[in-house]
């Protein structure tokens, strides 16, 4: 947990949100700092006066090259290193100079460091993906104010939404991969090819499959994955030549979703907020459950569903359910259920737990 009511200039200047904010403002993060300096208001200036030295280090550092910058965080350091031997003058300006020529000292060594290091890191953008490629990329953009149906040399067929495109080489079958590179919405139905796996790459993520339908969403500031039908695999990319960090790969089954933050690259799988039903129930009562077992129920649920749910056999093996569902969403089912039966629930890692203190 972060303590911002005692955050101090080199706090900010250090706060790696903070940093991205700062150079690469979107809604969302626009919205927390906004909040932030409303919620503490000695803080504002501190907030824009940090923001304001991230912007012009930004700035310069674009314009010096290694060598430069190392030169100028040398000079930095020494004059700062001179100043310290001396007693401070407690001055608002000469303080914050101060701490600020020291926290750029800090800030600069790290992004010399990552522009170093980004030479060797995989691109994980669109642009980079394409420019980076090794093969000529055939390139597809929706200007339109409709979906546009895309049909791709292997039989798989792609919808791809507004302003969306995508990127794929002519010769699509290539080192057993089928490779598409993705910005904006699309969705995918892919033909099942066992022997050459289809990979989506979008914005630091890859999505896997072998045939399948599948939605992939991506914005500034996360990637979103939800199946249709089939399983999907999804990996951050700076994983996948890292058989060890291959252990962070999601698997996805339907009405299964993940969510990747491009900003810390970490994945949460959870549930669609509106499951379709994968088949039609067994019988021909459907959903109209009478006096029937709880795990009768959480059975039919799961089966038409697809979706796993959690709970303690033992502790509920007297509850029972009388009550006529039909076409109600998936949520307003497990509503209905859970305060029937005086129960609740709650969605992780792409199940549903159920939680309940069982039944007289």
């Amino acid at each position: 947990m972060k303590y911002y009511e005692n955050y101090k200039l080199e706090d900010f200047l250090l706060d790696e949100q903070f940093r991205l904010w700062a150079v690469q403002p979107e809604p969302a993060s626009d919205e927390f700092w906004t909040e932030l300096g409303r919620q503490y208001p000695d803080k504002k200036l501190i907030m824009q006066q940090a923001r304001e030295l991230l912007l012009t280090w930004n700035q310069a550092r674009s314009e010096l090259t290694d060598d430069d910058l190392e030169q100028q965080v040398t000079r930095i350091l020494h004059s700062t290193e001179t100043s310290s031997k001396h007693p401070f003058a407690f001055t608002f300006t000469q303080t914050w100079i101060s701490v600020a020529a020291l926290f750029i000292i800090i800030i600069g060594l790290g992004w010399t460091v990552s522009r170093k290091m980004q030479r060797k890191q995989p691109a994980s953008d669109y642009s980079q993906y394409v420019t980076a490629a090794a093969v000529p990329m055939k390139e597809v953009v929706n200007r339109s104010d409709r979906k546009m149906k895309i049909s791709l040399p292997d039989g798989s067929v792609v919808s791809l939404s507004p302003a969306g495109r995508i990127s794929y080489a002519a010769q699509f079958i290539r080192n057993r991969k089928r490779e598409v590179y993705l910005s904006g919405e699309a969705f995918f139905d892919v033909k099942k090819d066992a022997s050459n796996p289809f990979f989506v790459y979008a914005h630091g993520l890859v999505t896997r499959v072998v045939g399948t339908r599948f939605l992939v969403k991506t914005t500034a500031s996360k990637v979103e994955v939800l199946v249709h039908s089939g399983r999907v695999s999804v990996l951050a990319m700076k994983d996948m030549d890292n058989q060890r960090d291959r252990n962070t790969e999601l698997l996805l089954t339907p009405n299964q979703q993940a969510i990747f933050s491009t900003r810390d690259h970490l994945i949460s799988k959870s549930i669609s907020s509106m499951p379709l039903e994968l088949i039609k129930p067994e019988t021909q009562s459907g959903f109209a459950f009478r006096d029937q077992p709880i795990h009768k129920v959480f059975a039919t649920l799961q089966k038409v569903y697809g979706i796993p749910i959690v709970y303690d056999s033992l502790l509920m093996e007297k509850c029972a359910l009388h009550v006529e569902l039909d076409n109600e969403p998936f949520f307003t089912k497990l509503d209905i259920i859970s305060q029937t039966i005086g129960a609740s629930y709650r969605i992780s890692d792409g199940q549903v737990i159920v939680s309940s203190e069982g039944c007289e």
